[in-house]
């Protein structure tokens, strides 16, 4: 399966230029997906985001767009640094330097709606749409249902994987 340590997938994010995250926010977005949805980094979750934030809404891939467009930049950017404060209150370290297990930790958190300092956006609802993003660039793209062995049958192939 899909996975990197996380010295190399702290540098494969440092590596790359973002149009709206920062390299930070990129790095414990990547970790936060992949945390959820294993290979998520490796598949460009961070680069996904950042590119449908930084484009025309109306166009946008992400889940959000049809659920919660009001201010989807600051969804993200919101939800990225509660991920970062639960973190630190919890462990005193960023996400992307937690071990697999604080990680797994927050997320279950998150899940339960147990956080201690990180309120908005909803953790609850950040998962879901984190989920999303990172389902949706694993498992939703030509190479994801070759992984799964299914026939992908686009009616338009697209531009790009996702």
């Amino acid at each position: 399966m899909r996975s990197l340590s996380r010295n190399a997938e702290a540098k494969t994010v440092e590596n790359e230029s973002y149009k709206f995250l920062t390299t930070t926010e990129a790095e414990t977005l990547a970790a936060w997906c992949a945390t959820i949805v294993s290979g998520a980094d490796q598949a460009g979750v961070a680069r996904f985001v950042d590119e449908n934030l930084a484009g025309d809404q109306a166009a946008s891939l992400l889940l959000l767009r049809y659920l919660d467009a009001s201010d989807m930049a600051g969804f993200y950017r919101n939800g990225i640094s509660g991920i970062e404060k639960e973190c630190q209150h919890r462990f005193g370290l960023s996400f992307a330097r937690a071990t697999t297990g604080q990680r797994q930790d927050l997320v279950e958190a998150a899940v339960a709606s147990k956080m201690q300092v990180w309120t908005d956006p909803d953790p609850n609802f950040f998962y879901f749409i984190s989920r999303s993003d990172a389902v949706d660039v694993v498992y939703g793209t030509q190479t994801g249902f070759a992984d799964l062995k299914i026939p992908y049958l686009a009616h338009i192939p697209p531009p790009k994987p996702w």
